[in-house]
């Protein structure tokens, strides 16, 4: 074959001159041999074979420049856009035209007909769909009765159902995809019968017909298999990952898109792995994961840049700016725009998109002083003109949130934020919506900002409820939103305390009241059904995709009307579904108290504004406010525990750990000490004589206080907390009040595996365990089948590594034998009524800088449905882990509830001589639901 001949064909002619004496020499025809490299480069584009692509397009143009025929050059051209069809929309155009007005002048019908099916393809992707129409019905014309027009056909029938889906004509786009399946089975083009197959899929989809959408892409994807096409492969994987997304299955649906990049990389197309980037980083902000979207935006502007593609790379770099922006990372912020400004110096910009990049470039953090941001001013209103005029309404209110900010009088900007909300709310925009009720909110006297405030918590938390689970529970904050932060501020200045403390227990509680009815997934499950609905989001999610400020303004208006229309019809659907289900109302302050001991104080913590505040709650007083000081004390105090502890985790023996452990221990007392006055003190001068209980209710870097070992260390003889007092911690006080979820029944469960580097002491612990608990199942080596089950276990139990990702949260693990169990998995392990979950592992309960509780090993297996966690605070010493675990199961056996054998178990591995806190303190209970002392028994086990 002609492929196999391309490497020594280059390699012994190399130049133009040399290869006119080859050909000259072995009397062949240049024409002949330069069609077949044509017919070659289709076989080769098929089988994904980049680098000989690549060959083929070089020897083309040294045929053509050795020959100098014009037909030559036409040819070569026709190989240069077939090779760039996939991967560089206009230059691949460019080589086309020129190829086919070769052929016209020539009269050459059927290699019109040939190039005008490539041509129409090129034109729909670039929005000329009448110029693509026009196009597609010339090419059926030039092929009737060409030889080989059968061959042609289901390229032909491919594009023109891609132009129908893109004139919104979608059952006519179904209706020619089969036919153009038909031909390539007929004609064993099975490349082309998979792609004929992705059209159907996505057809049916914009149907509304998600179960035949879904069976589609199967076959798709196993002819694709059967081909050998990463690029194929990466296709079907994209489309499977837009089903997944539209299941609420958005996990699922960033495996899919990490392999489609993957493959899309093997195939060597970059303009494709650029897209795929852009999808991964819209997947992790709706996670509410904007450090990861960020990455993945720059990561696709890098690839836009490397494919040449300057305005597509301006415009992903313009994304990484506003998620910057929300991440209050104003250098990074400066950085990106400076390299969006450099490349656009390179390549003139859009109109919209150059009004965009001046947008952001007058951001008000940018300015300096009064002068500096009227003239900023000035530049956003003569972007806002641009975007007005191009008629893109989400875009022209970004530029409208920046001119309010850099309003200068107070009651100017108030009038501008309420203009704002209140056209984003015609139009459906409640993300636009809320940040103008907050602009506005903060212009406004501290006494009356909590009623655009409140009005924007309301929008958050009606958001919320229509989430399907997986996201509610990814997208959690544990640390209380900037929005919720700056209302309980605004209730407090105003004097309302009640009210501050409920918005608080809604801001870090009422995640859980929507996981504890399954609402979320019952409205979209009830929408998934809904035929109208799926095709209203696929023909939403498509549009919005199609629509670049880099396109012609006519199909900029199309794509702008259909995704009015789609928004119209999908919000009118919601509405219809959200009636149909109840609401999950967050339980009042009252309730709350009345579940409380008259023994018992609960501490909601707050974490805003860099201060930390204590709310206490009794079940007969009022409640209590503390304030407690700056939060950069006590991560001061966390960071140096945390110095502490790695020295001792990497001690070369245990001698060493020993005597270093013993001249650590005054200090490592004196910061503990710190602690308890930063966070302890001030409240316990407030409780009762007879308080014998404290419920914690940690936020954001509170997590991480090991509570269990705080104690006055002025005082010789104070004990450390969870010996004076029955220490429980919780996510919110709300969870007192909730229902409790039923007591799964199945048979415990208890999984290990030593890993690398080996657990010497793994064995033993469930040996142990199992002692204590006969009935339980142990498996070991623990793979990840077995974490699926009929029944929820009645508690679970694993012995493992643990490891963080601080940068990809979703990405941090527990090691299995046969790989890790992501924390993107255990957010979808069924563990509804699992009294307990413990993971005798490292840093488990370790949370991220940004994203609370649901977002650490621990809070996965809470949102998962398990009633209580024991977890660690970092890595943990092996043998004394074993010991605990040990302790800790004997006095659940004897009849102890876990906060009550926990605290024994700590006591215990004290006086085996561990009794610095790196040993003992690092493993919490963490609580979902109920009053502790109740709920967190094992009835089921004892």
């Amino acid at each position: 074959m002609l492929e196999a001949m391309l490497p020594s064909l280059w390699a012994t002619q190399g130049e133009p001159t040399r290869i006119a004496a080859w050909l000259a020499v072995n009397l062949v025809d240049p024409l002949a041999l330069l069609a077949q490299l044509r017919d070659t480069i289709l076989d080769l584009l098929d089988a994904g074979a980049v680098s000989e692509v690549e060959l083929a397009v070089a020897c083309a143009w040294a045929v053509a420049q050795a020959t100098q025929h014009p037909e030559a050059t036409a040819l070569a051209h026709w190989c240069h856009g077939l090779a760039l069809l996939n991967r560089e929309t206009r230059p691949a155009l460019s080589h086309l035209d020129a190829a086919y007005a070769y052929f016209v002048a020539q009269d050459r019908r059927p290699e019109q007909g040939r190039l005008l099916i490539g041509r129409a393809g090129l034109l729909g992707q670039l929005g000329r769909l009448d110029e693509a129409h026009t196009a597609i019905r010339r090419a059926a014309e030039c092929l009737a009765g060409a030889p080989d027009a059968q061959n042609r056909l289901p390229a032909l029938y491919m594009n023109r159902s891609d132009i129908e889906g893109r004139m919104g004509h979608y059952e006519a786009m179904l209706t020619t995809a089969r036919e153009a399946e038909a031909l390539a089975v007929s004609h064993h083009q099975p490349a082309a019968q998979a792609e004929a197959l992705i059209n159907q899929a996505f057809a049916a989809l914009f149907l509304g017909q998600f179960t035949q959408a879904e069976a589609t892409l199967e076959r798709a994807g196993a002819v694709a298999e059967a081909c050998g096409s990463a690029e194929l492969r990466a296709r079907v994987a994209v489309n499977q990952a837009r089903l997944a997304t539209y299941r609420g299955e958005l996990f699922t649906a960033l495996r899919l898109l990490d392999q489609a990049r993957t493959d899309f990389a093997t195939a060597r197309i970059e303009l494709d792995q650029a897209t795929v980037a852009l999808e991964e980083a819209v997947l992790f902000e709706r996670l509410q994961l904007p450090l990861e979207a960020r990455r993945a935006a720059l990561q696709a502007a890098h690839m836009f840049e490397q494919a040449g593609l300057l305005q597509e790379a301006v415009e992903a770099i313009l994304s990484a700016v506003r998620l910057a922006l929300a991440l209050d990372q104003n250098a990074l912020a400066r950085q990106d725009l400076a390299r969006a400004t450099a490349l656009a110096m390179q390549s003139p910009l859009p109109p919209v998109l150059q009004a965009l990049l001046q947008g952001y470039t007058a951001h008000p953090r940018f300015q300096r002083n009064a002068a500096e941001r009227r003239l900023a001013l000035a530049q956003v209103a003569a972007a806002q003109a641009t975007i007005a005029d191009a008629g893109v309404l989400a875009e022209q209110l970004e530029l409208e949130l920046l001119a309010a900010a850099l309003t200068q009088h107070a009651r100017a900007a108030v009038r501008r934020y309420q203009h704002l909300a209140d056209m984003a709310r015609e139009h459906g925009l409640d993300g636009i919506e809320q940040r103008a009720l907050v602009g506005q909110a903060r212009r406004m006297s501290a006494t009356e900002a909590w009623v655009p405030l409140q009005r924007a918590a309301d929008l958050a938390a009606a958001t919320r409820r229509m989430l399907p689970s997986e996201e509610l529970k990814a997208s959690y904050l544990t640390g209380t939103a900037p929005l919720y932060a700056h209302l309980i501020s605004s209730y407090l200045q105003a004097g309302r305390l009640e009210a501050a403390v409920q918005s608080l227990l809604e801001a870090k509680g009422g995640i859980w009241a929507e996981l504890a009815a399954p609402s979320a997934d019952s409205l979209h499950a009830s929408l998934l059904q809904d035929p109208a609905w799926l095709s209203a989001k696929t023909a939403w999610d498509y549009w919005r995709a199609q629509m670049h400020p880099e396109d012609e303004l006519a199909y900029q208006t199309l794509c702008a009307e259909r995704i009015k229309q789609a928004e119209t019809t999908l919000q009118s659907l919601a509405r219809q579904h959200l009636r149909q289900r109840p609401v999950q109302t967050l339980p009042a302050l009252a309730s709350i108290q009345q579940c409380l001991p008259s023994t018992s104080v609960g501490v909601e913590y707050l974490v805003a504004d860099g201060q930390i505040w204590a709310f206490l709650l009794t079940a007969d007083a009022a409640v209590r406010q503390v304030e407690l000081g700056s939060v950069a004390q006590v991560t001061q105090l966390l960071s140096r525990l945390t110095l502490q502890h790695h020295a001792l985790g990497h001690c070369s023996s245990p001698a060493q750990q020993q005597r270093m452990a013993t001249g650590q221990l005054a200090a490592s007392e004196r910061l503990l000490g710190e602690l308890y006055h930063l966070l302890i003190a001030p409240i316990i001068a407030t409780f009762a004589a007879d308080v014998n209980q404290v419920i914690i209710a940690p936020d954001g870097p509170l997590y991480s206080v090991p509570w269990a070992a705080l104690r006055d260390h002025t005082q010789a003889a104070s004990r450390y907390l969870d010996e004076e007092y029955n220490l429980h911690l919780i996510p919110s006080l709300a969870l007192l009040a909730m229902p409790p979820v039923p007591q799964a029944t199945g048979t415990p469960l208890l999984l290990g595996w030593e890993g690398q580097p080996a657990l010497p002491y793994v064995v033993a612990e469930l040996a142990a365990i199992q002692r204590q608990f006969p009935s339980a199942r142990q498996v070991y080596p623990a793979h990840l089948r077995d974490l699926h089950w009929e029944e929820p276990p009645t508690f679970l139990h694993l012995a493992v590594h643990g490891q963080v990702n601080p940068y990809a949260p979703l990405l941090s693990q527990l090691s299995l034998a046969d790989g890790p169990l992501l924390l993107a998995d255990v957010l979808n392990v069924p563990l509804a009524g699992t009294a307990l979950v413990t993971l005798s592992a490292c840093e488990t309960g370790t949370t991220p800088e940004r994203g609370g509780v649901a977002l650490a090993l621990a809070g996965a297996f809470l949102s998962a449905g398990a009633r209580a966690v024991v977890a660690s605070l970092w890595p943990v010493h092996d043998q004394a882990t074993s010991l605990m675990m040990e302790q800790f199961y004997q006095g659940l056996a004897a009849g102890q509830n876990p906060t009550e054998a926990l605290s024994a178990a700590r006591a215990a591995v004290r006086a085996m001589g561990y009794a610095h806190p790196y040993y003992w303190a690092a493993f919490q209970l963490l609580l979902r639901e109920g009053t502790p002392t109740v709920a967190v028994a094992l009835p089921y086990i004892l």
